[in-house]
């Protein structure tokens, strides 16, 4: 028996040694090495070298045993026909076993999980196992785990993929915890397909231990006996393992203490809401809580939606009481015991609490209590207060004792100088000494204005009339300065209703303010109108004393109508560029040279790059330069006129003639002294005697005699000039009625190229003065004809060639639309509508009624049918023949009546019609 037992002890021994180590690898002496092939037939070579011829093979995850060689080769024995042979494996065809290996437990992590014969996913599999069942296994190789595993009884030895198993955790951690599904289940094994050991309730408190990503293990009992099972992760959550002590408020009306974490489960204990509660941190839905039943303490859980704990680390306050009563409640509920009641405005003192409630401290009977304030009732100071400067913007302005506006502990006049630190929205707190003794009041924030931080200084025009500078921020204090409307003014940034300014007094510079409202970033406009005490005809009567002339040259009179165009300042509309014979020329615009001569002056004959002339005399002489330079266009024409290009003359200031040479050559820029009929001889002698023998010196000598012969004496604007208003008929500049506008769109686009200016108008104003001129419309039909060549233009005025449309040739026939009563009819040519001065156009078929009525026939008969009647005064268009003629039949005259022909009688002696 004993050799039997011997028998068979040889033969387990074989089978184990052919299985890790076969025979044809056996050891060698000095092995020390054990791992498997890597490759599908590892080769084992007779030399170091893969072209050596191979010894042996073995397959993919075959146990080998080897010793170390050098850094890229291991040493092997094979057995080849029976005879031990030494070999070579190279080192990365085999990968070496763990040494030494650990115990290891696990869950199959596939289905099935397999155990191989070989480190091998090709070998063959020993055994399957379920995906959940727990094993137990040893470290091999970085892929692999090797384990035991019995076949008919006998321990065999295999191996697992490292991927098809998930290792439990080596060193579990106690856990307590909550289910949270209904039931929660306990599995004989770490998957949901196996047997279900026990099941628990939502909110049961379980306890269990750490095993692996997706599994806890517990221990439970089946019919009395311990059992090992296991745990979904995703049923159940893990209590805080240190829990944290908390306090809170109830926010339900009646908030809840469960026996368990479910809120189907008893209730041990309701409070109200509002009712401050301690409690320990559990899991992320449920607070744990101590409550006392029938005064035993009982374990409960409270769901965290109906409580909101308090701050952990309370941060100090002040602040003040907003409503006529602020409360300090029993509990943070407005519904609980009022503790105090404090007015408005108190100053209190309480900590961070909840979102909605702070904590305070007040004293009943002398006695501690713990309140609580809501939010809504009280506002925080500020907690890093912010000194400020300012003004004191109240008439008076007032300190006072506490932040609610009773008592008064001082006051301030408007304007002064105050110091403050920001506390609340509405109020600042402020230092004040009163009898000598330093005191903390409070300001409201409307009754001061803060100073800026970084003042700004800045450029602006006055906007009121006068703009005053005060003497402390303040429209009452006394005034340091008044500048004009629209004068040009620098200051910096103060307070938000006032500037400071620099003013100079007796010399001496002094520091001012000006209210905000008083000045304009942008240039202003100024309208000024001056009063004259005689009517508007009998300054017309006096002009027409004076020759008034129709054209620039002299040669043509003006009419009465013409004059009282031209005079009559209502009929120049505000937008309009002839309103500029308005604008006061006693001061300098203060332009750039630089952008004078390259907008205006360039390419203008002997003008061009005489800016800093122009400027010169504007600031010289208080005479505006854009007027200097319209008028020196105007009358040069454009630089380039006899006078401008430079005349020569003797000794005398005669001009020479052609061939002689000159002893000098003058200029003349603003046509001084060019009389009407010796414009040249007359306006080169007026330069000689004054030196003008160079461009510059005629700007600036022409802008001296301008302002000293008119602007300088009151005829400071160019209707003045023309005009002038003040005494009408005398020392005037100009006979052509137009003259004063002639010259106001060039100055209007000069002031087009500038970006800043101020415009000062001065209006003038006669008594009885005619309203603004309006269209007197004529009959459909009416026609002229032209008696020159003439000037078709957009408006009914000849100061700009900017408003010429074409030029009409004489004789040419028109539709006459209308009169504006002022020397002008609006005609339509072709398809375009405009107007032609009334001078040069006879009206061809315009009638009027003088009869007190008139019949209206079908024939030139009184037999004729009876169409209609017109009355006395009423204008009709006459019938036209071929060759523009009245169509008449004796007596009779053909007229357009409501869109056809009819007759009219015009009286035996043209009683009862009148050719206009």
């Amino acid at each position: 028996m004993k050799k039997i037992i011997r028998i068979m002890a040889y033969l387990l021994v074989f089978w184990v040694c052919a299985h890790f180590f076969p025979s044809f690898a056996s050891a060698a002496p000095g092995d020390n090495l054990q791992g498997i092939g890597l490759q599908d037939s590892t080769p084992v070579y007779a030399k170091t070298s893969t072209n050596s011829t191979v010894l042996k093979s073995y397959e993919r995850g075959t146990l080998l045993r080897y010793s170390t060689y050098n850094t890229s080769w291991y040493k092997a024995t094979v057995y080849i026909r029976g005879k031990a042979t030494t070999g070579y494996i190279r080192k990365r065809d085999v990968e070496n076993a763990v040494t030494p290996q650990s115990d290891m437990q696990g869950v199959g992590n596939v289905k099935p999980t397999n155990v191989y014969a070989l480190a091998s996913n090709s070998s063959k599999v020993l055994k399957s196992y379920s995906k959940g069942t727990i094993l137990k296994y040893k470290t091999f190789t970085s892929n692999w785990y090797q384990a035991t595993v019995y076949l008919n009884g006998r321990a065999t030895a295999g191996y697992i993929d490292a991927s098809d198993v998930e290792n439990a955790d080596n060193s579990p951690a106690s856990l307590s915890g909550v289910s949270l599904d209904d039931p929660v289940k306990v599995y004989q094994q770490a998957t949901e397909t196996s047997n279900v050991l026990k099941s628990y309730g939502q909110g049961t408190i379980l306890k269990y231990q750490t095993f692996t990503s997706n599994w806890y293990k517990a221990t439970v009992y089946v019919r009395g006996k311990a059992k090992t099972g296991f745990i979904s992760k995703k049923q159940v959550e893990n209590a805080d393992p240190e829990p944290t002590d908390l306090l809170g408020v109830g926010l339900k009306s009646s908030t809840k203490v469960y026996d368990s974490p479910n809120s189907n489960s008893n209730t041990l204990k309701a409070y109200r809401k509002g009712t401050i509660l301690q409690y320990r941190t559990f899991t992320s839905e449920w607070y744990q809580a101590t409550v006392y039943v029938n005064g035993k303490a009982r374990t409960g859980y409270i769901s965290k939606n109906d409580v909101e704990d308090g701050e952990v680390s309370p941060t100090a306050l002040e602040g003040i009481g907003v409503n006529n009563r602020t409360f300090v409640y029993a509990q943070a509920s407005t519904d609980s015991e009022q503790l105090k009641i404090y007015n408005q405005g108190t100053i209190l003192q309480y900590e961070t609490f909840t979102s909605n409630w702070y904590k305070a401290k007040v004293y009943l009977d002398g006695q501690a209590r713990t309140g609580y304030i809501a939010k809504n009732d009280v506002e925080n100071a500020d907690d890093q207060p912010t000194t400020l400067n300012g003004i004191a913007a109240k008439a008076p302005t007032k300190i006072y004792t506490s932040p609610v506006g009773a008592n008064t502990i001082k006051s301030y006049t408007q304007g002064s100088s105050l110091k403050y630190q920001t506390y609340t929205s509405g109020w600042y707190q402020a230092t004040v000494y009163v009898n000598g003794k330093k005191q903390s009041g409070y300001i409201k924030n409307s009754d001061v204005e803060n100073l800026e931080a970084v003042p700004k200084q800045l450029q602006g025009y006055g906007a009121k009339s006068p703009t005053n500078v005060y003497a402390t921020p303040s429209t009452s204090a006394s005034v340091l300065k008044s500048y004009g409307h629209g004068s040009e003014l620098k200051y910096k940034t103060y307070t938000a209703s006032w500037y400071q300014a620099t003013v100079y007094v007796d010399g001496k510079a002094r520091t001012g303010y000006i209210h905000k409202n008083d000045v304009s970033d942008t240039p202003q406009t100024v309208y000024q109108t001056t009063e004259y005490d005689h009517t508007f005809s009998q300054a017309a009567d006096i002009q027409m004393t004076r020759t008034p002339k129709a054209n620039g040259s002299g040669t043509i009179p003006a009419t009465r109508s013409q004059v009282e165009y031209y005079m009559n300042p209502d009929n120049f509309a505000k937008d309009a560029s002839s309103y500029f014979q308005f604008l006061k020329l006693s001061h300098s615009a203060q332009l750039s040279a630089n952008e004078i001569n390259s907008k205006v002056l360039n390419n203008k004959g002997t003008l061009t790059g005489t800016a800093a002339a122009f400027i010169e005399a504007g600031e010289k002489f208080n005479i505006n330069e854009v007027y200097l330079m319209a008028h020196a266009l105007h009358e040069t024409n454009n630089g380039k006129s006899a006078l401008a290009a430079g005349v020569g003359v003797d000794t005398k200031g005669n001009v020479v003639g052609s061939g002689q040479t000159p002893a000098y050559t003058v200029y003349n820029m603003y046509g001084y002294g060019a009389y009407d009929g010796c414009a040249l001889s007359c306006g080169a002698k007026y330069a000689f005697d004054h030196n003008w023998f160079t461009p510059e010196a005629a700007v600036i000598g022409g802008a001296e005699d301008v302002a000293k012969n008119y602007i300088n004496r009151g005829q400071d604007t160019l209707y003045k000039m023309r005009w002038n208003p003040a005494n009408p008929g005398v020392h005037q500049y100009a006979t052509h009625v137009s003259w004063a506008v002639s010259q106001t769109t060039k100055i209007s686009d000069i002031y087009s190229l500038l970006d800043n200016y101020v415009l000062n108008y001065d209006i003038p104003q006669y008594r009885n003065q005619p309203e603004t001129g309006t269209i007197s419309e004529l009959p459909a039909g009416v026609y002229g004809v032209t008696t020159t060549r003439l000037n078709f233009r957009t408006e009914p005025n000849s100061s700009s060639g900017a408003t010429i449309i074409s030029t009409l040739d004489n004789g040419q026939k028109v539709e006459v639309l209308g009169s504006n009563g002022n020397g002008w009819y609006q005609v339509k040519v072709g398809s375009q509508t405009g107007w032609v001065s009334s001078s040069y156009v006879d009206l061809l078929n315009l009638l009027e009624v003088t009869a007190s009525s008139l019949n209206v026939r079908t024939e030139p008969s009184t037999n004729g049918g009876l169409v209609g009647g017109l009355s006395n005064g009423t204008l009709v268009a006459g019938m036209l023949d071929s060759n523009n003629h009245l169509s008449k039949n004796g007596v009779w005259y053909q007229i357009d009546y409501n869109g056809s022909a009819r007759w009219v009688s015009g009286g035996n002696n043209g009683e009862y019609i009148s050719e206009k």
